[in-house]
């Protein structure tokens, strides 16, 4: 394929969202003292990942979660605001993910990343995850205020790496918001998942494959 440039999804993709939601939940569950509430932990984080992985503002994931168990507005605030600036340092990779990056960056491939997300919050993660510094270029929907699946987006990336779409492989896990725009820019489509799909160069829900077959298009 001759590859150039590889971008990448970045939760649900290079980030365990669900795994960095459940030890945030934990942490938030404790410092909460939310077991005086009568809350089962179990319980506690069953809902909080739940919420946490809609696509609904974070105040609306807290409204939720102080209606659900009855607590104090001042409690929720708080909890809120600690979500928002420490669940960065919290960000837990995917097995392979930071060998996945370098590895093309050690290759020659220029790196980037697409994310949707307020802009903050997702550089925190990327922080978090010690990415940050094998990045050539990072778009966020916050940043550009233009969301996948909206090939702009894609477009951004692409030309701040100056290199075109037909050089260029984009790694995602949702085939609408990620797939489907990279094809239909002319991208090799990775896609990050168990399923299968004849539309795709390749697809598995392992990095460290996603990785050997990267490294092979070189």
């Amino acid at each position: 394929m001759n590859l150039r440039a590889v971008l990448f999804d970045l939760d649900d993709t290079l980030h365990d969202k669900s795994a960095t939601l459940r030890a945030v939940a934990a942490k938030q569950y404790a410092s909460g003292e939310l077991s005086s509430f009568g809350i089962h932990e179990s319980e506690w984080e069953s809902l909080y990942v739940a919420l946490n992985n809609l696509r609904i503002e974070k105040t609306e994931v807290f409204s939720r979660l102080r209606d659900q168990f009855s607590l104090p507005s001042g409690l929720v605030e708080s909890l809120l605001a600690d979500f928002d600036k420490n669940l960065g340092a919290t960000a837990k990779p995917y097995v392979g993910a930071l060998d996945l990056v370098r590895s093309c960056k050690a290759q020659g491939m220029k790196v980037g990343l697409v994310t949707n997300g307020r802009d903050a919050f997702q550089r925190s993660k990327i922080i978090g995850l010690g990415l940050g510094e094998n990045l050539d270029a990072l778009v966020t929907s916050g940043g550009l205020g233009i969301k996948k699946p909206d090939s702009r987006i894609f477009r951004a990336c692409l030309q701040m790496l100056d290199v075109e779409p037909h050089t260029a492989a984009f790694v995602g896990d949702d085939f609408a918001a990620d797939m489907q725009p990279a094809l239909e820019l002319g991208m090799q489509a990775i896609w990050k998942s168990a399923a299968t799909s004849p539309r795709v160069a390749f697809s598995s829900d392992s990095l460290n494959e996603i990785r050997a077959f990267l490294l092979s298009a070189v």
